[in-house]
């Protein structure tokens, strides 16, 4: 009971800073929360595969804000990470383990988790089209509510496992519940984000879900080839942020072009 409040206070107080740095009028603190995270994700994805720096994360973020004030197109940014993740999903349904010299392994950072999270920056930028804070907002309550669904229920009911020789400890169950979940996100999105309808919302927390789902199975390969439980242990009871941020980061590139191509709903 303990280690549930434990996880469940760190995770109010995780969201209420999201929720918070999005909300301000100042784009600044939004910026800084962005990039702060992307660091500390850096980092602790390095460190799965024995890159033991601290200067290698911050020269990574650099040069990706360097790309992006270099007019880098952020759909190129889109299509970069979501090639990325796709590949990295392959190998592990095809439960090949990765193993990466240094350098590639940097390369596969700044396309899986700085990319993404560059992304998320179109939202302070006057003329943002696709990721809006609203848009923003709702992706980020699709993952948390998938996230907290597939624990929940998953820890509670769960029965046969979803990719054992990835993650035991994760359930169809568990998968199932996230998805079933989706339109109760959906509706409540389409009620605070009245720009967009819930039919969008729908396709959005579908696609979510989904990816999300995927991209926390991908980081349990990370964790399962470096022999570690959590890639670090900055929020008690939840592991590294990298840990918290999995599923976000794999589904943006996936959101983002979704937005971008396929819906009539952004103007």
């Amino acid at each position: 009971m303990n280690d549930f409040f434990n996880r469940s206070l760190v995770g109010l107080v995780y969201a209420g800073v999201w929720i918070a740095a999005i909300l301000v009028e100042h784009s600044l603190f939004y910026n800084v929360l962005v990039v702060s995270f992307a660091f500390i994700a850096a980092h602790e994805m390095l460190k799965l595969f024995k890159v033991q720096s601290i200067l290698l994360p911050g020269l990574l973020c650099l040069i990706t804000i360097g790309l992006f004030v270099n007019d880098l197109p952020l759909i190129s940014v889109a299509m970069i990470a979501l090639l990325c993740q796709t590949t990295l999903a392959v190998l592990m349904f095809g439960q090949i383990k990765i193993k990466l010299h240094a350098t590639f392994v940097c390369l596969v950072c700044v396309m899986h988790i700085l990319f993404p999270m560059l992304l998320l920056s179109e939202a302070t930028q006057q003329d943002s089209i696709i990721f809006t804070k609203d848009i923003v907002l709702g992706l980020l309550f699709f993952i948390w509510g998938t996230d907290g669904m597939a624990y929940s229920y998953g820890s509670m009911f769960g029965k046969n496992t979803l990719f054992r020789n990835v993650s035991p400890n994760k359930s169809i169950e568990g998968a199932v519940a996230a998805l079933l979940f989706s339109p109760a996100v959906a509706l409540v999105n389409s009620y605070l984000f009245l720009d967009y309808s819930f039919l969008f919302w729908l396709q959005i927390g579908l696609l979510a879900s989904t990816t999300s789902i995927i991209g926390d199975l991908v980081q349990s390969q990370f964790k399962r080839t470096a022999n570690v439980k959590d890639s670090g242990s900055i929020l008690l009871g939840h592991g590294g942020l990298y840990d918290r941020l999995d599923s976000l980061i794999f589904a943006i590139p996936f959101v983002y072009l979704y937005i971008l191509l396929f819906t009539i709903y952004v103007s």
